[in-house]
């Protein structure tokens, strides 16, 4: 099974949470979409609760590479596993790496890819 698209739409999430636009990631989600965020206090339950988390994140100028990745490709719906590092500004005036595994469920809508749930939190040390 061809698994590259799938991982193609993370790294396009990916690349576009480099672009720190929140708009631009939200609409990457579902209408309905969940995010559990690596700095998140609580779940987000849709694009005007996700916008939120990541009006506050991209303040902190974030951009990562993948470090791991594994897809399965269920036909409507997929599953991605893995690992990333994110630089973050920090309040020092500094970057910071944080290392975080994530999972996202992905949606077939309308032909192309949404975000149905993302649960990104920082590796345990």
């Amino acid at each position: 099974m061809n698994n590259k698209p799938i991982i193609g739409y993370i790294q396009h999430w990916l690349d576009t949470v480099c672009k720190h636009n929140a708009r631009d990631i939200v609409n990457l989600y579902a209408s309905d979409g969940v995010l559990l965020g690596t700095v998140a206090e609580n779940i987000k339950i849709g694009q005007s609760e996700i916008i939120q988390y990541f009006n506050m994140f991209v303040t902190k100028q974030p951009c990562g590479e993948i470090d791991t990745i594994f897809a399965q490709d269920y036909g409507n719906i997929a599953v991605v596993d893995g690992t990333y590092t994110f630089q973050l500004n920090n309040d020092e005036g500094g970057r910071d790496s944080v290392l975080a595994r994530f999972t996202f469920v992905l949606k077939n809508v309308g032909g192309g890819w949404k975000i149905a749930t993302h649960h990104s939190s920082v590796n345990p040390d």
